[in-house]
């Protein structure tokens, strides 16, 4: 493994903010950046291709239109690579964003985002805002994503907004302060599963899957 840590200090969290008193704590982020290395992450990057063209013919047919997003479970795409990679950094995450995952389960799935048309968006950029309902002390302690891509990227968008919370009606909330990851090829990123968190749509005007955003997104408990 070649990965180099990227640091996201807590004062550069807070992009926006609404002036609000109520207290807000920034979100823990821990970013690895060429993870696996050229050779090895480029192998994972054409199993990738061939794994979603044979789980897309299965279920969709040849014939069928590119989706905009596509999900497969563990069993369709195996990453032994990426797996060992992420226990690995299992011990110094969990200290690094003070969140513990004692089980020492993990697991992911993988997902391809493409083109979103233009008529299907909103004014201003979309996000699909997500937030695992697992996270915290209950189940899932922590949250990874890694991205993959061909170079150069023939897509924009697919970066991943972290966002800090903060307290209303006595709750934690989602608060306006964020920061925002790029989608680098061979980057792993890590934050706490409690944390809420979106992706940009991806706009890939070519629409073939090798130019797709590719992440596999997973947890640790």
């Amino acid at each position: 493994m070649m990965g180099t840590i990227a640091e996201y200090p807590v004062e550069s969290a807070a992009v926006s903010r609404t002036g609000s008193p109520a207290v807000t704590l920034a979100t823990a982020v821990c970013r690895f950046e060429d993870l696996l290395g050229a050779t090895a992450a480029d192998r994972l990057l054409e199993d990738a291709y061939a794994a979603q063209l044979e789980h897309m013919a299965a279920e969709r047919g040849r014939a069928a239109q590119m989706p905009e997003r596509w999900e497969s479970p563990e069993r369709v795409l195996r990453a032994p690579a990426l797996a060992e990679a992420v226990r690995s950094l299992s011990a110094v995450v969990q200290d690094m964003l003070g969140v513990a995952a004692p089980s020492g389960r993990m697991g992911y799935q993988f997902v391809m985002r493409n083109h979103q048309p233009a008529e299907g968006r909103e004014s201003g950029p979309i996000f699909r805002a997500c937030v695992d309902p697992k996270g915290g002390e209950n189940g899932r302690a922590v949250s990874f994503v890694y991205t993959l891509h061909r170079r150069p990227r023939e897509f924009t968008g697919g970066g991943l907004r972290i966002f800090d919370t903060t307290v209303r009606d006595g709750h934690p909330a989602c608060a306006d302060s964020f920061r925002d990851i790029r989608p680098d090829h061979d980057t792993l990123t890590f934050f706490p599963a409690s944390a809420w968190h979106r992706f940009q749509w991806v706009s890939c005007p070519s629409g073939r899957l090798m130019d797709s955003h590719f992440s596999f997104e997973g947890w640790l408990a």
